[in-house]
């Protein structure tokens, strides 16, 4: 006979919800604070126990009342814009959670688990140990990461180059920009996506001191740059993005957030408010053909 405590159901549950979230937000691009993550699970996590656990209630577990539980996380850990976006982020948090739930299934039934338990955590609930959830969810992790790699290189075969427009108050830069997959470059502060671009086809942008060190080639000075920003307006959107490249293991890449970034994409207009644009003081290419190079995530935004 099993016994099973509602303290160890709960642990497990947080701990299985909590890394659905994690996988449902990389898949839909959503990073939201950890602690969202944390409180959402747990709320699920206790609502699924009052669900199975109370007699009042227990009678009410279907698959309506389940849903009403994982709705409850998702609306805590990410909240929703529209029905649209509530919709894709329940059907992405099914499918996370069938995929966990999916491998650990199948190392239960390979590895005859199920005789060593007791012997791993010191607990268990219906022979599903905590061992094999662990192991699920690193699993599925990769999976959904490679799955999403794959994916991403197939959309942007299709069209390599997009015309991009940047816009900062009154000013605005239109030029071409390559999809290169080497771009994960991140603003460490935000974790936004980094565009980069020329300093010729946005130098509009700068004030004229730092405009002034890029033309002399001293953007690498951060004690000038800082010193050329003080005080001015533009100061608030700076941004320094490390970087590492070969030659240079300590990169430093100038950047700032502009108001939007708006990509043409398939006849339609993206239009990206999270982004951070990074200068680079040389030529991409000899022949012109792009200024810019996107980070490939910023093409899967809505």
């Amino acid at each position: 006979m099993v016994e099973i405590y509602a303290d160890v159901v709960f642990l497990i549950n947080w701990v299985m919800n909590f890394f659905i979230f994690c996988l449902t937000g990389m898949i839909v691009r959503k990073k939201p604070k950890k602690w969202r993550l944390a409180l959402g699970s747990g709320v699920s996590a206790l609502l699924f126990c009052l669900l199975i656990f109370l007699p009042v209630i227990s009678r009410y577990y279907n698959f309506f009342s389940s849903l009403i539980v994982l709705l409850s996380g998702i609306l805590i850990a990410f909240g929703f814009k529209d029905l649209k976006d509530l919709g894709k982020l329940t059907v992405f948090a099914h499918i996370s959670a069938f995929a966990v739930g999916g491998v650990g299934s199948a190392i239960f039934f390979y590895s005859n688990m199920g005789n060593l338990i007791g012997n791993m955590v010191g607990f268990s609930v219906n022979y599903f140990s905590l061992r094999i959830l662990i192991a699920a969810i690193c699993i599925s992790y990769i999976i959904i990461k490679l799955i999403l790699a794959a994916l991403s290189k197939i959309a942007i075969k299709k069209q390599a180059i997009y015309t991009i427009k940047i816009i900062s108050g009154k000013q605005s830069a239109v030029f071409s920009a390559l999809v290169d997959t080497g771009n994960s470059l991140v603003d460490p502060v935000s974790k936004s996506p980094v565009i980069i671009a020329e300093f010729e086809h946005i130098y509009e942008f700068l004030p004229e001191k730092m405009r002034e060190l890029f033309i002399s080639r001293q953007e690498d000075d951060l004690s000038l740059i800082i010193a050329a920003v003080s005080g001015d307006e533009f100061e608030k959107s700076i941004r320094m993005i490390p970087f590492k490249s070969l030659g240079n293991e300590n990169g430093m890449l100038i950047g700032f957030k502009p108001d939007t970034v708006e990509i043409t994409k398939e006849n339609k207009v993206l239009k990206l408010y999270d982004v951070v644009v990074g200068i680079y003081n040389l030529n991409l290419t000899k022949n012109g053909d792009y200024q810019g190079l996107l980070n490939p995530c910023v093409l899967e935004a809505e």
